[in-house]
């Protein structure tokens, strides 16, 4: 079942402080994928869905610059329902938005993440 994302912070690994998205994103979701063996009850993997407005040339800009980094930025993620954020999430761009046609952006979170997001799912 994907989570709300209520308010999101994002860095790229070569920026120095967190810049707030929460305004440029028109809706957010972190999601699980369940795990095809029913004797495990972790999700397989997990990502982070953002619908941009369409607007939001800047983080549609930097997105796309983020898709070929080799090291993972770093998100803070604030949940629907939950009290404290996710915070230093590794994640990796894998579908960058293009606004106007299709305002989507998925970034993954790589097993590095897991841990911090398996108490939500």
């Amino acid at each position: 079942m994907p989570r709300s994302i209520q308010q999101a912070k994002w860095k790229r690994a070569s920026a120095d402080s967190y810049t707030d998205i929460t305004d440029a994103v028109d809706e957010g979701v972190l999601a699980a994928t369940p795990h095809p063996d029913d004797a495990i009850d972790r999700p397989k993997g997990y990502s982070v869905r953002l619908t941009l407005a369409p607007d939001s040339t800047a983080l549609a800009d930097a997105l796309q610059d983020a898709l070929l980094d080799m090291d993972p930025a770093r998100m803070t993620l604030h949940l629907e329902g939950v009290d404290e954020p996710i915070s230093a999430l590794p994640v990796s761009v894998s579908k960058v938005p293009h606004l106007g046609t299709q305002n989507t952006a998925e970034l993954g979170v790589p097993s590095e993440g897991h841990d911090q997001l398996h108490p939500h799912f």
